[in-house]
């Protein structure tokens, strides 16, 4: 095992930076930062300043929650943040402390 940290995003699909949509550039920017690994969730409902976004038949959203996960060493998420961050001052980014476990050899269950 290792210390490291998970970063995780909080964004919708409706973001967008610099006219790219905010999921794409977010993913440019974390292989920009060396990042890999990088997972991307949809949320099925979310509640944010404008409401509740959801998945309903009732509702026809484009603007559903999305959270972008990473997990790496402190140094390698650290350096991530600082290039992440100024082009996405809008956007809620959380971190803490983990203990990566790498998988040993080619063992497959």
């Amino acid at each position: 095992m290792q210390p490291g940290l998970c970063l995780r995003l909080y964004l919708s699909e409706s973001d967008h930076i610099e006219h790219v949509p905010a999921l794409q550039a977010i993913l440019n920017l974390c292989k920009d930062a060396g990042l890999h690994g990088v997972s991307v969730m949809r949320g099925i409902e979310g509640m944010g300043k404008h409401g509740i976004h959801s998945t309903s038949f009732l509702s026809l959203s484009s603007s559903l929650p999305l959270i972008v996960e990473v997990v790496a060493s402190e140094a390698v998420i650290q350096h991530a943040i600082q290039m992440i961050q100024p082009k996405l001052p809008n956007v809620t980014m959380v971190t803490w402390n983990i203990q990566i476990i790498q998988p040993q050899g080619n063992v497959r269950t």
